[in-house]
Order: C-alpha cells, then sequence, then structure tokens
C-alpha cells in the first residue's frame, strides 16, 4: 500500500494536479509568514464540514534524491538525533516513537524535520508510506487551527486512497488507528510528520499506538507528550550561516561573487539576522532582488533602521509576522512579561529577573516564564537561566512601545535587586578580607564569587541603566561590589577600571554625596597602582569610605574634611612613589579633593595645596589637557566662594591652555573645552548678583562673554556657539547693557541663520528688537520683530507670533506709523485667540488702543480699552485687570 496520488475531497476542486503551493499564514500585523523550508508538493486537499475556512495539506514525503532541493546546512548533530529515533532498527531500545523538535519560530523547525523524513523515506524505513500535514497551530483565527477531527480522512486517503472515502466522518478516528495497526502487523512502518502544532491536544489523538511507526512533531512550544523526545532547536553557527546564505544564493544565480568578494560584509549580515535561518532567508532573498546590493550595504541598511523588522521582509517571509502568531497565543501574564524582558540589561536573565521585572512573587511569576520557554519566546542556556534572541527582543521592544508598558517601575526594581545582591556579596568579601584569611570563610566565599561570575555581565549592564534610568545610587552600589571582588581577587587592572567607572559615573550626577563617590572611586583607583608597597602613608587610598558632606553638624564637615586632607597627603606620597608620566595618575585625585574640600567650606588650605600640586603635575609633564581641567577646578573653586575676578581669571588661564594644545577631533580634549565653556557661563550667571559697580561689571561680562564662544568655535560646534552668544547677549541685555547685547545678539544671529533652529532664531530676533527699542532704535527694532513674527507664524507657534505681532504694533506705534500698528495689532489679536491665550489677547488689544489714541481716533481708543477690560476680567486675573485698569485711566481712555 503506497501513498495516494492527488484528489479532492469536495467538489469545488475537482480535477486538482499535483502541484507545488507555498503555505501562508496572515498576521495581525498584515505580512505574512512561511516556515522555512521549501516548497511543499501537495498530495491531499480536504475541507471539513465543521470549519469550512480550515484547509488541509497533506503531503507525501519523497527520498531526498526525488524532492524538491532545499538548503540545509548544518544542524549535523540535530538530523543524527532525530534520525536515531526514526530508525526502526532501534525499536527494540525503547518506547520512543515521538521526536518532538522545538524551538523560535523561524529557527527551522520544518526544514530539520523534512530533511530527516526525506532521509528516511530514501533509507526505505517506511514502505508503509510518510506524509506531511501543516496543522497551522499559530494562526490567528481560531478556526484555521486544524484538530484530529479534521484530518483523520485526510491521513487515511494520503496512506490508502481507498480508505477514507466509505467512512463517515465520525468513523475515521477507529477507520485511521485501525490502519495503522494493519499497517504495523504487516510490517510496514509509516512516519508522520505533523507540523506546526500549538498544543498537544492537537497532535495526542493521531499518535500511532504502535512503536513500529514513527512521528515527527514541529511547535513554537515546548510539547509534553507520551513517548516523545524533545530537540530544542538553537540558531545556527556564524560558518553555517553564511554558509546558507551563499548555497541559498547559488540556487537564484549559479555564481553570484557577491557573497565570495564580500565575506566581512556577509559576516556582519549574519550577525544582525541573529543567525536566525528565516532572517537568513529573507536577507537572501533581498539580494537575489537587488543584484547591485553587497551584503555590506544590505547589512548597513539593517544596521541603520528604526528596526531590524522592517528590513526582514521579503515580500512573502516576515519575521516579525512569524513572531507575531507565536506572540498572539501567550496569556496576559506572560505576554507582559515578554514585553518587559528587554528592560534587563544583560545577556542572560533568571527567575528572580521575572519576579522583579512583573513585581509578583515567584510562585506567580514562575508559570509566565515557563510559558515564555515552553512557547521558545526565550530559550535556556543552562543553570537556571534564559535569554531571548536578539530579533524576538526587538520584537518585544516594539510590542512595549505599542502598548505603553511603564517601563521605570520594572527597571527600579531589577535595579535595586541587583543592588541589594551585590552589596550583600561584596560585604562578605570585605568582611571574609577583614578576618585575614578569606580561605576560612569556606563555601560562603566560594559561593558569592560563584555568583559575581554568574551575574557579572548583567551586574555591568545594570550599572548602564542605573545611569539612564537616573538611579545613579543604584549603579554606585553595584560598581563598589566590583570593586570588592576585583580587590579579593587581587586583580589591579580591573580593580582600576571599575573604581575609575564608579568615580565617573559618580562625578556626572548632582549632589554632596555622589562627589563622595567620585573621591572614593578615584581614591582607590591610586591606591590600587601602589598596593605592593605596602605603605602605612597610602592607607587611607584603599579605605577611604564614603560619607555625608553638607550636614548641618560643623563637626561632621570637620571630620569629612580631615579625612579629604589625609588622602590629599597619600596623593602626594603617592606622587613620590611613582615614577615619569605615572605621577599624573594622581591628578584626578586631586581634582576631586578641590571639589570635596570647597564642599566643607572649612579652609583654603587644602583646595589650594590640591591645585597647585595639580598644576606643577600637569605642566612638568606636558599635559596641557590635564592643565586645563585643574584651572577648571580651580575657577569652579573660587565661583563656589563668591570670588568672581579669581574665577574668571582661572578661566582665562584654561582658555590659554586649552587654545595652545586642543585636539578638536579628540574625545578627551572636547569634554575639556566643554566642561571649560559651561563653567564660564555658569560664573556669567552669577556676575550681576555679585558685582555692584555697573561699569565693573560690563567689564567681567565681556570678559566672560569672550571665554565661551572661543571655545565652541575651536570645537566647530555652531550651535552651541550660537546658544553661548545669545546667553551672554541675554546677560547684558538684562544688566542694561543694551548697545553690548545688540553687538552679541547680532552675532549670535548670523551663527543660528546657519543653523535649522528656526525658533531660537525667531526669539533672538524678538530680544534684538527690545534691545534696540531700549537704545531708541525703533526702526531697526520693527524689523527684527517683524522677520520673528513671520517666523514664528510659518512655524504655526499662534502664541509667539502673538507676542511677536504685539512687539511689533509697539515699535509702529514710536514711528507713528499708526495704520501698520493695527494691522499688527490685529494680528496679533487673532493669533492670540488661535493659541487661545486671553492674556496675550488683551496685550494686542491694549496696544491698538495707544496706537489709536496716538492718532486722535479717541472714541475707537476707549471702545478698544474697555475690550481689553473685559478680556482681563474673563481671564479671571484681578491683579493684571485692576492695574491695567488703572493705566488706563491715567491715560484718559476710561470713562
Amino acid at each position: 500500500m503506497v501513498p495516494g496520488t492527488a484528489s479532492m475531497a469536495s467538489g469545488d476542486g475537482a480535477g486538482w494536479d499535483r502541484t507545488t503551493v507555498r503555505q501562508t499564514a496572515e498576521a495581525a500585523s498584515g505580512g505574512r509568514v512561511v516556515q522555512a523550508g521549501g516548497d511543499l508538493r501537495v498530495t491531499e486537499i480536504h475541507h471539513h464540514v465543521s470549519a469550512p475556512e480550515a484547509v488541509v495539506l497533506v503531503e507525501e514525503v519523497l527520498p531526498r534524491t526525488e524532492g524538491v532541493a532545499e538548503v540545509f546546512v548544518g544542524r549535523d548533530a540535530e538530523l543524527g538525533s532525530v534520525l536515531g529515533a526514526l530508525d526502526p532498527g532501534r525499536e527494540a531500545e525503547g518506547t520512543v516513537v515521538v521526536s518532538a523538535v522545538a524551538g523560535l519560530a523561524g529557527i527551522g523547525k520544518t526544514a530539520l524535520a523534512r530533511v530527516a523524513a526525506a532521509e528516511g523515506v530514501a533509507r526505505g524505513w517506511f514502505p508503509g508510506g510518510a506524509v506531511f500535514v501543516d496543522l497551522n497551530g499559530y494562526a490567528l483565527d481560531p478556526e484555521r487551527r486544524l484538530g484530529p477531527s479534521q484530518v483523520y480522512g485526510p491521513l487515511l486517503h494520503a496512506l490508502d486512497k481507498d480508505a477514507a472515502g466509505a467512512v463517515a466522518p465520525q468513523h475515521q478516528a477507529v477507520r485511521y488507528h485501525r490502519l495503522l495497526n494493519d499497517l504495523a502487523a504487516q510490517g510496514r512502518s509509516c512516519l508522520l510528520v505533523l507540523d506546526n502544532a500549538s498544543t498537544s491536544h492537537q497532535v495526542a489523538d493521531l499518535l500511532p499506538r504502535s512503536r513500529r511507526h514513527r512521528t515527527v512533531i514541529t511547535s513554537r512550544h515546548t510539547l509534553t507528550l507520551r513517548g516523545s523526545r524533545t530537540l530544542a532547536l538553537r540558531t545556527l553557527a556564524g560558518d553555517d550561516s553564511a554558509a546558507l546564505v551563499r548555497r541559498q544564493l547559488a540556487q537564484v544565480a549559479a555564481w553570484d561573487p557577491r557573497v565570495h568578494e564580500d565575506q566581512g560584509g556577509l559576516r556582519r549580515l549574519c550577525d544582525l539576522c541573529g543567525h536566525l535561518p528565516l532572517a537568513l532567508h529573507i536577507v537572501t532573498a533581498l539580494l537575489a532582488g537587488a543584484p547591485g546590493l553587497t551584503p555590506a550595504e544590505l547589512a548597513g541598511d539593517l544596521a541603520r533602521a528604526g528596526s531590524k523588522l522592517d528590513v526582514l521582509d521579503d515580500g512573502e517571509r516576515a519575521v516579525r509576522a512569524a513572531f507575531n502568531l507565536s506572540y498572539q497565543r501567550l496569556g496576559s501574564g506572560p505576554a507582559r512579561l515578554f514585553r518587559l524582558l528587554p528592560v534587563h540589561p544583560g545577556p542572560h536573565f533568571g527567575m528572580e529577573t521575572a519576579v522583579q521585572l512583573l513585581g509578583k512573587p515567584l510562585h506567580e511569576a514562575r508559570p509566565d516564564l515557563h510559558e515564555l520557554a515552553r512557547a521558545h519566546m526565550i530559550e535556556h542556556v543552562g543553570g537556571g537561566a534564559w535569554r531571548q534572541h536578539d530579533l524576538i527582543r526587538d520584537y518585544a521592544i516594539e510590542l512595549s512601545r505599542s502598548h505603553g508598558d511603564d517601563q521605570r517601575l520594572p527597571s527600579e526594581r531589577l535595579l535595586n535587586h541587583y543592588a541589594a545582591k551585590a552589596s550583600a556579596a561584596g560585604e562578605a568579601l570585605r568582611t571574609a578580607r577583614r578576618a585575614g584569611n578569606p580561605v576560612s570563610h569556606g563555601s560562603q566565599v566560594q559561593d558569592v564569587l560563584a555568583w559575581f561570575d554568574r551575574e557579572n555581565l548583567n551586574l555591568r549592564a545594570a550599572v548602564s541603566l542605573g545611569v539612564t534610568f537616573d538611579d545613579v545610587d543604584a549603579a554606585l552600589r553595584i560598581l563598589e561590589a566590583l570593586v570588592r571582588l576585583h580587590r579579593h581577587r587581587g586583580q589591579t587592572a580591573e580593580l582600576i577600571e571599575t573604581s575609575r567607572r564608579l568615580a565617573s559615573v559618580a562625578a556626572g550626577a548632582p549632589g554632596s554625596g555622589n562627589l563622595l563617590w567620585a573621591v572614593a572611586g578615584r581614591a582607590w583607583a591610586l591606591g590600587a597602582r601602589l598596593e605592593h608597597t605596602a605603605d602605612p602613608a597610602l592607607a587611607c587610598l584603599a579605605d577611604f569610605a564614603p560619607e555625608p558632606l553638607f550636614e548641618r553638624s560643623v563637626r561632621t564637615r570637620t571630620r569629612v574634611h580631615a579625612k579629604i586632607a589625609e588622602l590629599l597627603r597619600a596623593a602626594q606620597r603617592a606622587v613620590s612613589l611613582l615614577e615619569g608620566r605615572e605621577q599624573l595618575l594622581a591628578v584626578p585625585l586631586l581634582h576631586v579633593i578641590v571639589r570635596a574640600a570647597t564642599g566643607t567650606n572649612l579652609g583654603e588650605t587644602v583646595p589650594a595645596e590640591a591645585t597647585r600640586t595639580a598644576l606643577r603635575l600637569s605642566r612638568s609633564h606636558g599635559d596641557a589637557r590635564l592643565e586645563t581641567l585643574t584651572h577648571i577646578e580651580e575657577a569652579r573653586h573660587q565661583n563656589a566662594g563668591d570670588r568672581r575676578a579669581g574665577a574668571l581669571a582661572a578661566l582665562d588661564s584654561a582658555l590659554e591652555a586649552f587654545l595652545r594644545a586642543a585636539e578638536a577631533g579628540n574625545a578627551a580634549w572636547r569634554g575639556a573645552g566643554r566642561l571649560l565653556a559651561t563653567t564660564a557661563m555658569d560664573v556669567a550667571r552669577g556676575l550681576p548678583a555679585h558685582e555692584p559697580r555697573p561699569q565693573g561689571l560690563l567689564e567681567d561680562l565681556s570678559t566672560a562673554a569672550r571665554l565661551s564662544p572661543r571655545v565652541w568655535r575651536h570645537l566647530g560646534e555652531n550651535e552651541r556657539l550660537a546658544s553661548a552668544m545669545v546667553c551672554f547677549a541675554e546677560l547684558h541685555h538684562a544688566a542694561g547693557h543694551y548697545a553690548e547685547a545688540v553687538s552679541l545678539y547680532e552675532d549670535a544671529l548670523r551663527e543660528l541663520r546657519n543653523t535649522s533652529r528656526g525658533k531660537d532664531l525667531a526669539r533672538t530676533l524678538l530680544n534684538v528688537s527690545a534691545a534696540r527699542s531700549a537704545l531708541g532704535d525703533h526702526l531697526a527694532a520693527a524689523d527684527a520683530a517683524g522677520e520673528a513674527a513671520a517666523l514664528f507664524d510659518a512655524q504655526e507657534d499662534p502664541a509667539a507670533a502673538s507676542r511677536a505681532w504685539t512687539v511689533l504694533s509697539h515699535c509702529l506705534v514710536a514711528l507713528d506709523r499708526v495704520e501698520e500698528s493695527l494691522t499688527a495689532a490685529s494680528a496679533g489679536d487673532r493669533a492670540a485667540v488661535a493659541a487661545g491665550d486671553r492674556s496675550l489677547q488683551a496685550s494686542a488689544v491694549l496696544v491698538s488702543a495707544l496706537a489709536l489714541e496716538k492718532a486722535g481716533r479717541r472714541s475707537q481708543a476707549r471702545r478698544r480699552a474697555r475690550q481689553v477690560l473685559q478680556i482681563t476680567l474673563a481671564n479671571g486675573d484681578p491683579a493684571l485687570h485692576y492695574s491695567l485698569q488703572a493705566r488706563l485711566q491715567d491715560q484718559g481712555l476710561l470713562d
């Protein structure tokens, strides 16, 4: 008995010939998905009466030498495992009759099952017949998912073309299993390939009762079935991925040189596809459809795409659609966990991660994680850890954005979890180290070290997550624990690197406590360089511990100041022990000592001595960047003590050193330049409140205004240059130095006109108008206000446009151009109404009243004056209402 030829069970398709078709499934996103593998040779199509939309596709499995050639690379071990389960010669060795192939969508489950089945047929293992049926288990419409009752008839006909026609539907199950038993009794083994099953219920009743027959099941879930052995597929190895693309492309073009000439681009393309077979098939199709496209160019498109999933769609297959079918089958809890998993920063995660992300107790989170594992939306990597494939992680990020999931609370829980665990582990190592005999702590220390090794990558990634989500405290606690780990193991290089990272994170965050963390990081890094000396004068470097700096108690600040002074002496001692340029390693510590001593506000000795030492070292070793940074620290110290002249002098010295040696393309120099420019801005902002002499203020502002723009111009950062010019112009403007303000505004306008910052240009023009009006130059003021109004109109910013039109109207009143003033005021009125701002409307109507009064049109002016009061009264602003009422009465515009 052999598999039957093609036929139709319903009249709709009479005369259907053997043909080749593609299986497609609609995804919620509108994309299409095809199971990885070649085309299918259809031998049976049945429309079952109970589900008219479900189509049953049954394929005769042909030997590999006769079937449609398809690219299949790698998977030698996996293929051997499946063939081992199919081999009838091993029947007596056990009861395994089912090989269940599970894995992520697009991982190559179908391809493996088809190749194994074809190989088994070629070896003559299944004289009773071998058939392949797609159960469509992940179709979004449940009616399209096939159950046993819909498959019995087609399978009967495929295995015995005369068996199904005479059997009523309600008896097909009995007849199906009787046929399999008869074939077993005759020694005629059969093979069933049940593809794309999503539940055990879809396949359980189809499984043969006899051990002689074999079954291969593929599913995105790990199914629990009697007598089954599960094989979980992973992504391809790098070389196999490249081979898959080369061989697949060779089927289209006998010799396509691109993948041979661009090996680097091909490897990068495979990496970006995450070595997922479905994604590799898609990029191969994209290359085949664009003969001029190189693998490197396609890899670049993939890397630049907002989502790689946008590129991984060749018109017939879409990775996103494949993932979507799996996601739709998840329950609400697992679905939410799936969307939140990308919040986890590290490469792998465990059960505790799920607990923290979901905010659920362990017994509630465990089933959610296990459902994701069964669905192969995550993969097990051993030791109670899982990971997400890169592409499915991208898909999860998309879903999280579309669902508007709150990521802050889960990230905070996760960070606090890692920080608490790391702190406890670090404290255990510190305790063991202080005991003087770490070995005596035995298994506890070993368990802690094993935990650090297991979580090392996750901990380092969590530090970056803490910085991103402004949870610096958690990041610092994790870094401190890593410092203790490296100190315990004597890993000097790692200890220095981690200490510097801790200092950098702390220095970038506000707060006195974080400042002392920065001091600690720098002290630990320097101390690690000299641990071999065992000099007691250096002990405080490794032992320095942060504590609150700005306390109400002078006693506390005095104690901190004493510790900082001790650190200064240790840093100077370290310099004497270091040789050559290694002495410069002490300079970063000296800088944070200046900052910390400034915070105690208990004298000038420590900061002055630290500054002198840092300057001596940087100059003696010719390091202009460190010299620049030292002058900046001195300026910040002077500014904190309200010594503006000293701060400006230090900044002048910093600028001289910067311009002498700064390399605009060097990242370290760019950082120094930005710090110099922003410090000059900070000093300038504090000048008006501390300089009682107008002329002295002008001189100081001019000095400060010279600093920042020169830095930004040297670095070629034109937008920052323009912003600095605007800031200093506004400071001169506020101080009443209008001519200097106008000059700076005009310089800024020249820079802004070369940028795309239209709103900044318009705002600056409005400021120019105000400054020129203050100088009595109303004509130039009107020109600037008119240009600003036109720009705000073009940008559809009605509130800003209303202000500009009103300013223009005032300028025109001053020029006695009343009709033009009224036109501008009307434009301001309309814009204010469009913006829904009654205060702006009142201003526009008020200026029109003043213009009418100046033109001698008194009755119209009084009507506008009453309108102003009505607007302010309706706006619910009594202070403004009565203020304007008094002003209008003084001008005789009210009865």
